[in-house]
């Protein structure tokens, strides 16, 4: 299980997760601060939610049911 969770920085998460729901042909915003890393997670996935936060405008929490 661990072989599927991908290591790398908060800062390309970010990219992963910005350019995920906006494409590749937009500019990319300044990178967050890296927030604390939660418990069964990697900064690099920290950092693809936070892209997806940022190129929604909306937390992730907001979407859930």
């Amino acid at each position: 299980m661990a072989d599927m969770i991908r290591d790398g920085s908060f800062r390309d998460g970010f990219e992963v997760g910005y350019r995920a729901i906006k494409g590749t042909a937009v500019g990319m915003p300044g990178t967050p601060g890296q927030p604390g890393t939660r418990g069964n997670s990697t900064p690099f996935l920290m950092g693809v939610r936070k892209g997806i936060e940022r190129a929604l405008h909306k937390d992730i929490s907001d979407l859930e049911d």
